[in-house]
C-alpha cells in the first residue's frame, strides 16, 4: 500500500511538472516572433476589431497597396524632360 501511494504520488507530480513546462512553451514560444511582426496598421487593427473579414480586409490592403504602386510608376513615366534633375 505504501509503495502503490508513493508511485502514484510520482507520477502525479511529473505530470504536474510536464503539464507547467508544455504551458509555459505555449505561452513564451510565440513571444519573439510577435515582437518582431510590424504593428498593424490603425485602419486595419480596429476592421478586425470590429469582426470584418480578414480576407476582405487583406484584399483592400492589396488593392491599396497596387494602386499606390501605379501611382508611383506613373509619376516616372510621366516626368517630361526639364524636370528631370541631371547631376
Amino acid at each position: 500500500m505504501n509503495l502503490a501511494l508513493h508511485t502514484v504520488s510520482a507520477i502525479a507530480l511529473a505530470l504536474v511538472v510536464l503539464c507547467v513546462l508544455v504551458l509555459s512553451a505555449i505561452i513564451v514560444a510565440p513571444w519573439k516572433g510577435v515582437r518582431r511582426e510590424p504593428p498593424l496598421d490603425d485602419e486595419v487593427e480596429t476592421r478586425l476589431m470590429l469582426g470584418h473579414d480578414p480576407a476582405e480586409i487583406a484584399e483592400d490592403e492589396d488593392e491599396a497597396e497596387a494602386a499606390e504602386a501605379r501611382e508611383k510608376a506613373e509619376t516616372v513615366v510621366n516626368l517630361d524632360r526639364e524636370d528631370r534633375n541631371f547631376a
